[in-house]
């Protein structure tokens, strides 16, 4: 759970990614995982651990997101809040180091380089959820809603609903391990949020 490499670890940030992309897919346009960034042409960015590389990728990118037409990047990690770098903090100042990581490393490049606008995606593996996080799921659900003509309570109860199994299964797997993994697929297009929330039992 809190070592940093390993094919479950990378099960887990990838599950939790592709569902984001499904989700976003509904609504934006141009949307692609692990999209590889303009490379820099001489530009200097203001902190030693910004990613200069020139084959440097981010999780996900969507175009109109935030603003029309302008391209949104997202940035996934998922942390141990029970891990020993983070004892001794309280889990507010976790989320914002990890988030504060991110930005760091990709922000100003996004901004100046592709002109984009950049997004860190951090959550516990418990399902906690950093405020910049909140913020991109809380505009995701109004759009989903929006778009399906569906109660934005319905839309975000689900959306939460499948986040967290996301993260439980991958969990499970990281604690447990497998010898099989059989491939899944995620398509939601044309999904009743409305009915699945009511059909599952899941608390609005």
């Amino acid at each position: 759970m809190t070592y940093k490499r390993g094919g479950f670890v990378c099960i887990r940030h990838d599950e939790v990614r592709d569902v984001t992309a499904s989700m976003l897919r509904e609504v934006c346009r141009d949307v692609s995982t692990e999209p590889t960034l303009l490379p820099l042409d001489g530009e200097h960015m203001q902190y030693r651990t910004a990613n200069i590389d020139n084959e440097a990728r981010v999780d996900l990118s969507a175009r109109g997101f935030w603003t029309r037409r302008r391209r949104a990047f997202m940035e996934i990690r998922i942390f141990d809040p029970m891990a020993a770098c983070h004892r001794g903090i309280s889990l507010e100042a976790a989320h914002q180091r990890n988030e504060q990581e991110k930005i760091r490393a990709y922000g100003e490049r996004i901004q100046h380089v592709d002109q984009g606008s950049f997004t860190p995606l951090v959550l516990t593996t418990s399902g906690g959820m950093g405020p910049k996080v909140k913020c991109f799921y809380s505009r995701l659900a109004d759009v989903m809603a929006e778009k399906k003509h569906q109660p934005r309570s319905h839309v975000v109860a689900w959306m939460r609903c499948r986040l967290s199994l996301s993260l439980l299964r991958s969990a499970l797997l990281c604690l447990r391990g497998t010898r099989y993994s059989a491939p899944t697929t995620i398509d939601i297009a044309g999904l009743d949020y409305q009915a699945t929330v009511v059909e599952c039992g899941i608390l609005v």
